[in-house]
């Protein structure tokens, strides 16, 4: 027998085997392809998640030279706390010199109420004096007519009437002026006290927001201020973040958002964490991205040709909590988040192999 004849036999044997292999691994991936895309409808995967909490900008509402920090950095505070201190020596003298002219606007009204009564007892006085020179007026005219009292004698009561009806005028006007100063009024309050009262309790206000006092519990993070640093108003001068309020923001592809609803069970892995799962559940879904946000009215759409053959599909945040009955570990903004989002509780088998790869990739953090 020949040597092709004796391989034959080997090689119709190899060809079995390798069409054995080849058909094994297509139904491998047949398999996997179809886990995954029932993994992505009834049991959503995704390792691109992060930790959130509200992180607060702590800015001044006055300006001046920062005299004390009372925190250090990365330092846990409670609600109240103070943060820092700015000059209040200013602040002072301005609330010391608007109480003095407070003093002084109510003594200001005192005395124009004063005033008006002065000047109805001097209109009173005028009056009678008016009367008076009007009578001897009145005498003294005829008599001149006939000669009987002289030119200059007239005169000088003509210009004894005419100066008495000018002070009466006069302290009509006092009066007047009296009663329209007290008669501007501002929720039945005198206006030049009320204007004085409002710049008193602005000076107060911003005497009492020279020292800065946490706004709740929280820590404090990437402190650069000092003793001696001048800060304006509205200076991001401390990042404050909140300690009491955490969430989970996940992004998942498209085609996984369906089935996801508020409410629904999750499991989640922290990377600072690893080999740990904790439960966690759907807060929200949120309603879009920017990049699907329209142009604005008067400039023309940008439109971006895709350059992958297989366009890759957006992903959208999906907001999650911790779990109340689960163990709150520390967390820490930005840390990486993987979870799983448990859709149908039915689907056991598709839970429990999600939970198996989620329990998996948790151990894997430790790398």
């Amino acid at each position: 027998m020949s040597r092709v004849a004796r391989l034959l036999p080997k090689l119709r044997e190899a060809s079995r085997t390798l069409r054995f292999w080849v058909l094994l691994l297509i139904a491998l991936i047949v398999v996997v392809l179809v886990y995954l895309a029932l993994l992505d409808r009834y049991t959503p995967y995704t390792n691109d998640g992060y930790i959130q909490s509200y992180v607060v900008q702590i800015a001044p509402l006055v300006a001046g030279p920062v005299v004390e920090v009372s925190v250090e950095n990365n330092a846990f505070v409670r609600r109240g706390d103070p943060l820092f201190s700015i000059d209040p020596l200013p602040y002072e003298y301005e609330v010391n010199r608007l109480r003095a002219e407070l003093a002084q606007a109510q003594q200001t009204i005192r005395e124009l109420k004063s005033g008006v009564k002065s000047a109805r007892a001097r209109i009173a006085r005028r009056k009678a004096d008016v009367v008076f020179a009007k009578r001897h007026y009145h005498e003294i005219r005829p008599l001149a007519e006939k000669n009987y009292a002289a030119q200059l004698q007239l005169q000088e009561v003509t210009d004894d009437l005419r100066a008495k009806k000018a002070l009466l005028d006069q302290a009509h006007a006092e009066r007047e002026e009296s009663q329209a100063a007290l008669s501007v009024r501002v929720d039945g309050e005198y206006a030049q006290v009320r204007l004085v009262e409002a710049e008193l309790a602005l000076a107060e206000y911003n005497l009492s927001r020279t020292t800065f006092y946490a706004p709740f519990d929280g820590y404090v993070t990437n402190l650069q201020l000092t003793e001696g640093s001048y800060v304006d108003v509205g200076d991001q001068v401390i990042t404050f973040v909140d300690a009491n309020n955490w969430w989970l923001v996940s992004n998942f592809r498209e085609n996984s958002l369906r089935r996801i609803e508020p409410g629904q069970r999750a499991s989640i892995a922290l990377a600072m964490y690893p080999g740990r799962v904790f439960e966690a559940y759907v807060e929200s879904v949120d309603w879009g991205v920017s990049l699907g946000q329209g142009t604005p009215s008067g400039t023309l759409p940008e439109v971006t040709t895709p350059t992958n053959w297989i366009r890759l599909t957006q992903r959208f945040p999906v907001r999650l909590r911790l779990s109340p009955a689960s163990r709150h570990p520390v967390l820490r903004v930005g840390g990486r988040v993987t979870v799983m989002v448990v859709t149908d509780e039915d689907a056991f088998l598709l839970n429990g192999l999600a939970h198996v790869w989620l329990r998996i990739g948790s151990v894997l953090n430790f790398l």
